[in-house]
Order: structure tokens, then C-alpha cells, then sequence
């Protein structure tokens, strides 16, 4: 396995997303890589996988503040940073950025994150639906060990205009 350092671009797969009816397994709930169920919506990014070091766990314990010697549970944020970034630019979801707002954001947190682990993200998207004049999207990101275990799981939503192609 190869590792990468934080912020390499991720590998997008997707087939075509209307604005309606869109609809994803949960990435928790389906394989290791975290595919959907086959729907010709789905769209997933899929992450390199990324070493956990003492010195990725130093450099993000000092820019976060944290105390010495732990590794906080934030760091699983930066790790699925350019898949969950991945998700938002692609271009079958129509997302302007700057007409978004993040409406949600949780996380499950299955085991702690250690100095070693080799982690994979995956985002998939769960669903998009019409709201409020734009599209209310949602998507899953899982942090799988190179077991294919998850780590952790953020589960996020965006309000977005609908953008016209």
C-alpha cells in the first residue's frame, strides 16, 4: 500500500446525478471501499490511502492546539478533507460554493485513530433532494483501517442553489 501525504487529490467515479431522486447505500453500510448499490446516481470519491505517523499526528496536534502525546479525534477531518472537497466540486452535483451553506455535519466515531494506521476515506453520496428553491445534498464520509474496519464516519449535508448547465 501506498501512502500519501494529507491533501492529495482523491479519484472520483460516478455516473450522471440528477437534481431529483438520487438515492445511495449509506458507505457504511456496503463494502470496504464503500460503494453504493449500483443506482446510476451514485457518486463516490474514493481517497489514497494515508499513514497515520507521529509526525502527521505532531504537525496537526500543533496547528489545532492539542496536548502533547494525543492524537485528536479532529484529525480524521484533515485525512477526509480532499474527498469531501472531491465531492463538493464534482461536477455531476452542480455545487457553486459560494452559493452553499453546510447545513449539518456529525460523526461516529467507531475506534480511536493511532500513530500507524493506514486509513482510506471514502465519501459517497446518500441522497439529493429539492429544498427551498436549491437542492439539500448528502453525503457519508468513512475512514476505513487497511482492513476495510471503520475508523470513523462524518455524515454531512449542503443546502445549494440549483445550478443551471
Amino acid at each position: 500500500m501506498v501512502s500519501q501525504p494529507i491533501g492529495t487529490a482523491p479519484v472520483a467515479s460516478t455516473a450522471p446525478v440528477p437534481s431529483r431522486g438520487v438515492s445511495t447505500d449509506n458507505a457504511q453500510g456496503s463494502n470496504a471501499h464503500g460503494g453504493g448499490g449500483g443506482d446510476d446516481g451514485d457518486v463516490v470519491v474514493v481517497g489514497d490511502p494515508v499513514t497515520v505517523t507521529d509526525e502527521v499526528v505532531a504537525r496537526f496536534a500543533d496547528a489545532v492546539s492539542a496536548p502533547t502525546g494525543q492524537i485528536p479525534v479532529t484529525l480524521a477531518a484533515a485525512l477526509t478533507a480532499p474527498v469531501q472537497r472531491a465531492v463538493m466540486e464534482h461536477p455531476a452535483l452542480r455545487i457553486d460554493l459560494s452559493r452553499t451553506l453546510h447545513t449539518a455535519q456529525s460523526s461516529e466515531h467507531h475506534r480511536p485513530i493511532r500513530v500507524g494506521d493506514v486509513l482510506t476515506a471514502t465519501a459517497t453520496v446518500t441522497g439529493v433532494r429539492s429544498a427551498r428553491g436549491g437542492r439539500m445534498i448528502g453525503f457519508d464520509t468513512v475512514l476505513r483501517d487497511a482492513a476495510g474496519e471503520p475508523v470513523q464516519t462524518l455524515t454531512s449535508a449542503l443546502l445549494t442553489e440549483e445550478v443551471q448547465l
